[in-house]
């Protein structure tokens, strides 16, 4: 930026000669005349400084006597002659100040330890942080972020729309369970898999099992094994509209009697155990987010990573991730995981 004039400048000639002698007051206004008066202001910093240092290279005026007018100290004047004696015009450009050094930076293992676990489980920058803290390694998530973003391992989101806040029912571990079914990706011996999820809205604690068929006998047999297994009474269920778990878009137009339907064996198993058995809308699948979500993680985190041959092989190693998956902490959870939110609810001992 190009300074203002010196305030000498707006000075009367009589104030000027009032504080110099005759000779010295002759020799500066006719200096100041030829620097000012010039027919083009300085367009650059570096024509800027090279106008106020000129005449002391060429020995026209001492330093001292410069800076009792220049706008500029002469400490400024000293620093503007050493850097273009040494470097010539290209030495009066303005270099950058940014900080050469940080004390505070990450430690080189820290963020050897944060990319090394990126690339292992593909977790996002919280629950790095979440991870690194049980390690004992304190770094705050956006740290974390940076480092990742820093080395290209992040990814770019597309805006989403901005929705009014609705508040978030809270319940209990049991009280409402999600139920879907996966297909697994790869046939085995020539024979199609599916992977039934449940997963509890309140905890996050998921079920994995995988059958040969997806019809009712399935449902059914998931459903008690379900029961037997989780560490909590369970309360209302919640599936989608396929017919291995209801009949109302399917059974109800055969039924003689209209008030009175053919019910799905599930819901005849549900009434048995005192279990209520909701359904979201029809084609609206982010009704069951929860489970949705996981098999997300499942696809991602699973299946794009391990491999199997035989379905031996298959539930050995879905065990071993959904042990996993209920020892991973979650946002929903504020860092916890499924297993630590149930010992807070008194669940598990």
């Amino acid at each position: 930026m190009i300074p203002h004039p010196p305030r000498t400048l707006h000075y009367s000639t009589r104030a000027i000669k009032s504080q110099w002698s005759p000779v010295k007051c002759q020799h500066f206004l006719g200096f100041f005349a030829k620097v000012w008066c010039m027919k083009t202001m300085p367009n650059t910093n570096e024509e800027e400084k090279t106008r106020w240092i000129k005449p002391l290279i060429e020995k026209q005026v001492k330093i001292k006597t410069m800076s009792e007018i220049c706008p500029f100290s002469e400490r400024t004047l000293k620093y503007w002659l050493r850097d273009y004696r040494s470097s010539g015009y290209n030495g009066l450009i303005n270099r950058s100040t940014r900080p050469r050094s940080q004390p505070n930076e990450t430690l080189i293992r820290t963020k050897e330890r944060i990319l090394e676990l990126r690339k292992e489980t593909d977790l996002s920058a919280l629950k790095l942080h979440w991870k690194l803290r049980k390690e004992s390694i304190q770094v705050s998530a956006r740290t974390v972020g940076r480092i990742l973003k820093r080395e290209g391992l992040t990814r770019k989101y597309r805006q989403r729309k901005k929705y009014p806040p609705r508040t978030k029912t809270i319940f209990l571990p049991g009280e409402l369970v999600e139920i879907d079914i996966k297909y697994v990706p790869k046939i085995i011996s020539g024979k199609k898999y599916y992977q039934f999820t449940a997963i509890d809205i309140a905890s996050k604690w998921r079920y994995l099992e995988v059958f040969d068929d997806y019809g009712n006998y399935a449902s059914i047999k998931f459903l008690k094994k379900l029961i037997s297994i989780a560490l909590f009474e369970i309360k209302a269920i919640k599936t989608d509209n396929d017919p291995n778990f209801t009949n109302r878009y399917t059974g109800y137009q055969k039924s003689i009697d209209p008030l009175n339907p053919r019910l799905h064996p599930l819901d005849i198993e549900c009434q048995k155990l005192n279990i209520i058995h909701y359904l979201i809308d029809p084609g609206k699948p982010q009704q069951n987010g929860t489970v949705e979500r996981s098999h997300r993680s499942d696809q991602e985190s699973f299946y794009n990573r391990i491999s199997y041959e035989t379905i031996d092989e298959l539930n050995y190693q879905i065990r071993l991730w959904n042990m996993y998956y209920n020892d991973l902490e979650h946002y929903s959870l504020n860092g916890r995981t499924p297993n630590e939110c149930l010992k807070v609810q008194n669940v598990l001992s």
